[in-house]
């Protein structure tokens, strides 16, 4: 497996098309953590199922060789790393609900280890950013955070479209 691989972040047109899936998701789960401050438990569930099958997707994806096992072994660590970093009862990146962690696993699950990293720096930036903005529609101690996660899928889908028409 060639070492550019692993700093890759340009996407297939299945992980663009995969992107944009959970964009739509993200965008209705986003509208409902607006107005209720909390997304509905069956988008929770639909992003748990993306995330746990794109991870026996890897697994084939490493039997077949057509996948590097370190490579896949690192992207899953540091997607676990991330989501224990992010999720409220450890609150290292961000104090974030179960939901929000899977919305993430989901979309970071579909990138290769650097993409993972690049994706996390994001969401970071895109809070700082905007939390101001989000904290008018939450309360003293929480905001939504599904616009965060859509602003940032939005972002990680263009660099990633406009990166990929480039190799092209």
């Amino acid at each position: 497996m060639a070492y550019e691989q692993w700093l890759e972040f340009t996407m297939d047109p299945l992980q663009i098309y995969g992107l944009m899936f959970l964009l739509g998701s993200y965008s209705v789960a986003t509208l409902s953590d607006l107005k209720r401050m909390s997304a509905q438990s069956e988008f929770v569930s639909v992003w748990a199922i993306i995330a746990i099958s794109l991870f026996v997707i890897d697994v084939y994806l490493v039997g077949t060789d057509k996948m590097d096992m370190n490579m896949f072994v690192v992207k899953w660590i540091l997607i676990i790393i991330f989501s224990i970093l992010c999720h409220e009862r450890v609150g290292v990146m961000f104090h974030l609900a179960t939901g929000d962690v899977v919305a993430l696993m989901a979309a970071a699950a579909l990138l290769g280890p650097a993409g993972v990293v690049i994706f996390y720096i994001l969401v970071k930036i895109v809070d700082l950013l905007t939390a101001p903005i989000w904290r008018s529609f939450g309360t003293e101690t929480a905001y939504p955070f599904m616009p965060v996660i859509f602003l940032t899928t939005l972002i990680v889908l263009g660099l990633a479209w406009v990166l990929s028409e480039q190799v092209v």
